[in-house]
Order: structure tokens, then C-alpha cells, then sequence
């Protein structure tokens, strides 16, 4: 339920930005009576929603297929003493259904209030015109479709884990053995949605030069291209943790930390791909915006009467965004908290056993660090190289049919590498300190009987 009102109150926040970003626009004297500035705005609007459905969908689903594998042994028993499959099923899928309905409609709500709270509060600090209240009717699907996501991925959860043989799953752990993830053809279906969405932004970039329609191209082709990233998570971050474990080998942590994460990578795809969601986002929209702007001051140099009164506005949308940015990277980063919290909490017994043979409760601590680290060390250079991508796309594609539009170069802004180094850092830490802590609290035989 956290999740899905987590992800239903970003969905929120994002579509309820859109109206008051279009609000900011109408409001300004030149931009107002822009028959471009009125074509753009629907176009920014649906892209969005598209965002903030995707990334709750993403969110949503990821999180749930991790509380499922947790229950992998209480689900087996429950097999054990009678208890059919299909039932099983059903009993998961209505949980799912009851958590999705009641988290989404707090997160909307919860969502909507937040957005409207703090445009009124930053009209009241003359920092953005008076908006008024702002009830996006695009908040009702997004609501939906986090509990129908929620459903499923609950249903699609159970299945993987009711397909071990009971007497097997007694005595497993949360996760499949590696061997059990079929390789060739999740490689080959990453492979295509990646290479359709690369293309698909190649050509939003010759599309953005005549209608700011490429824009929907270039969002539908990158979240394609995200999606492939996604599905390969189990199978490349692997082959970067054999990199790590090899140029490791001299330490015993750094080493160890590697091999636990090469043994499930399914449980490391999951808690990686959290944060890339959150710095891809962040990064998106940072160099979005600033690449937005590096064209806009050389369109209005070149033509500062058709660009009077721009700034005024571009300020606005500025601070406004900068807003949307955080509460989106904030929300993000507590689901890869939930996540990551999780995913230590169900390895209690392979903590205990490492205690049994010797390790002591620094070393395990240190262990829990470290792996920690690295997959923060990949979601963070993956998601600023996508964001940038993503971001540098977007604004071309949006302002690339406006008058005296010149294609340049991304622009990342320095601010934005220390924001997410930061947030990524507090984010591990808080992720990984709590359960690493309760992880070696108590005795050993304690730890291995949970």
C-alpha cells in the first residue's frame, strides 16, 4: 500500500505541474497570444502524464515483485499443509487489489494537496502568480492504472514463486538461482526495445525541426529505450559486477559484496533500478530544462522582439520545475529505500550464516555498505548518461519548430552532478543502515532461524 500511494501521489504531483505550468504560460502577456506557445502546451501536458504513469507504473511493479519474493518460504508451506496454487494466487492477487485501490487513492489525494500547497505558498511568497486550485482530471487514470499495476504485478509475482516445487522453496532462499533466468531471450527482447526506442528518438530529432508533435515521439521512444534497460538489468549489471569483483580480488568486503550481488540478480536488477528511475528523472528534466534554456537565450538574442517578455515567464516555469524535480527524485528515492530495506531484511538467514563462520558484526555491516555502494555507483552513472540523452532530446524536440530554433549541444548543469551524487548517497545510506543494523543484532542461530 505505501507504494502504491507513493508512485499515485508522484503521478499527482507531475499532471497537477503540467496544468500550472500551462497556467504560468497563459498568464504571460506575449507567450498567452503565441498560437505556438498554444500548440505546445497540450503537447507538454500529455508528456507529463505519460512520465508520470510510466515511472509509477515502474515503481510500482518493482516493488512488488520484491515483497512477493520475500514470501517465498511462507507461501511454500502454506503448499505444504494443503493449500492449492490457485488458491494461493487468488488470495495474492486480492491483497494486491485491496493495497492498489486504497494506496493510489491516498496518493492522489495526498499528491493533488501537496501540489496545490505549495503553489499557494510560493503565490504568497511572490514567487510564482496566483494560480488558484488545480484538480487534474488526468489524476483519475493515473489512480487506476497504479492499482491495476499493483494487481498484476502481485499476480505475476506469485506466479514465479509458486512455480518452485514446495519441498524446494522450504529450503531456498527469496531468489531463483541465477541459472533459472533465461538469458537469450530477455537479451533479445532488451536488445529491441532499445534499439526501437534509439531510433525512434533519432528520428523525433528530425521531426522536432517542423512540428513540436515530435516531442510525444521522442517520450514514447525513450521510455521504449528505458524499458529495454529494464528488462537487461538482471543480465548487465551482472557483467559490470564481474568487473568490480575482478579489479577487487585484493579485497575480501569488496570481493564478497560483488559475489553476493552476482548470485541474485534479479534481487540486485530490483534495487538498482529504483534509483536509476530517480536520477534518470532528475536528470531529465535538469538538462532539459537547462538546454531549454541555453536555446531560448540564443533564439531571443537573435530575435529579441519576438522573444520579448520570455524570461519573465522561463523564470517562473524555472522555480516551478526545480519544484517538481525534488518532490519527484524525493518519492522515487523513498521507494528505493522500501526496496532496498526489504531485500536486506529477507537475507536475515544468509547474514546469520556468515556470522556462523566467523564474521564479525563490523565486517557485516561493511558487507551491507558496500554492496550498497555499488549498485548506487551504477544506478548513478547509467541514469545521468539516459537523463542526459532524454533530457537533451526533449528539449530539441520541443522547441525545435520555434522561430530561429539552432540545434546545440546538451547542457548538464554543474549543480545537478552534486545534487544527485548527494541524494544518492543519503538515499544508500538511509536504505542500508537501518537493516544492516537489525541484521546482525541478536545472536547468529537468532538470525538463522528468521
Amino acid at each position: 500500500m505505501p507504494v502504491a500511494a507513493l508512485s499515485a501521489g508522484l503521478g499527482a504531483l507531475m499532471v497537477t505541474g503540467s496544468e500550472a505550468a500551462q497556467r504560468i504560460v497563459e498568464l504571460g502577456a506575449r507567450t498567452g497570444e503565441s498560437a505556438t506557445v498554444a500548440m505546445i502546451l497540450p503537447v507538454v501536458a500529455w508528456v507529463f502524464i505519460a512520465i508520470a504513469l510510466y515511472v509509477s507504473a515502474v515503481v510500482a511493479s518493482n516493488t512488488c515483485a520484491t515483497v512477493i519474493a520475500g514470501q517465498t518460504r511462507s507461501l511454500a508451506l502454506q503448499r505444504v499443509l494443503g493449500a492449492t496454487g490457485a488458491q494461493l494466487r487468488r488470495q495474492i492477487t486480492s491483497a494486491g487489489l485491496v493495497s492498489g485501490a486504497v494506496g493510489s487513492l491516498i496518493g492522489v489525494v495526498a499528491g493533488t494537496v501537496v501540489a496545490n500547497v505549495a503553489l499557494a505558498i510560493a503565490a504568497a511568497a511572490s514567487v510564482l502568480p496566483p494560480l488558484g486550485w488545480f484538480l487534474p482530471p488526468a489524476s483519475g487514470p493515473i489512480a487506476v492504472l497504479v492499482a491495476v499495476i499493483t494487481t498484476i504485478a502481485f499476480r505475476i509475482g506469485s506466479r514465479d514463486v509458486l512455480s518452485i516445487p514446495p519441498l524446494r522453496a522450504l529450503d531456498a532462499a527469496v531468489e531463483p538461482v541465477p541459472g533459472a533466468t533465461r538469458t537469450t531471450t530477455r537479451n533479445a527482447v532488451a536488445a529491441v526495445f532499445f534499439l526501437a526506442g534509439a531510433a525512434g528518438i533519432g528520428v523525433a530529432f528530425v521531426l522536432g525541426a517542423t512540428t513540436v508533435n515530435a516531442l510525444l515521439l521522442a517520450v514514447a521512444s525513450g521510455a521504449l529505450s528505458f524499458t529495454g534497460v529494464v528488462i537487461a538489468s538482471p543480465v548487465l549489471l551482472p557483467a559490470v559486477l564481474r568487473l568490480v569483483a575482478s579489479a577487487s580480488a585484493q579485497s575480501i568486503i569488496a570481493s564478497m559484496a560483488a559475489r553476493n550481488s552476482l548470485r541474485a540478480p534479479k534481487r540486485t536488477a530490483r534495487a538498482t533500478v529504483g534509483l536509476v528511475i530517480a536520477v534518470t528523472l532528475m536528470s531529465t528534466f535538469s538538462v532539459g530544462f537547462a538546454t531549454y534554456a541555453t536555446m531560448l537565450q540564443r533564439q531571443a538574442a537573435g530575435d529579441p522582439v519576438y522573444y520579448r517578455g520570455i524570461q519573465a515567464q522561463f523564470d517562473q516555469l524555472a522555480v516551478m520545475f526545480a519544484g517538481l524535480v525534488g518532490a519527484a527524485g524525493v518519492i522515487a528515492a523513498a521507494g528505493v529505500v522500501a526496496v532496498t530495506a526489504l531485500t536486506i531484511a529477507q537475507r536475515s538467514r544468509e547474514l546469520g550464516l556468515l556470522r556462523v563462520v566467523g564474521a564479525t558484526a563490523q565486517q557485516i555491516r561493511s558487507l551491507v555498505l558496500v554492496e550498497t555502494a555499488m549498485t548506487i555507483a551504477i544506478a548513478v552513472v547509467l541514469g545521468v548518461v539516459l537523463g542526459t540523452a532524454y533530457g537533451w532530446a526533449g528539449a530539441y524536440t520541443l522547441l525545435g519548430a520555434t522561430n530561429g530554433a539552432v540545434l546545440v549541444g546538451p547542457t548538464v548543469p554543474a549543480w545537478l552532478i552534486v545534487v544527485v551524487l548527494t541524494g544518492a548517497v543519503c538515499t544508500g545510506l538511509a536504505a542500508a543502515l537501518g537493516p544492516a543494523a537489525q541484521a546482525v543484532r541478536g545472536t547468529p542461530v537468532t538470525a538463522l532461524r528468521e
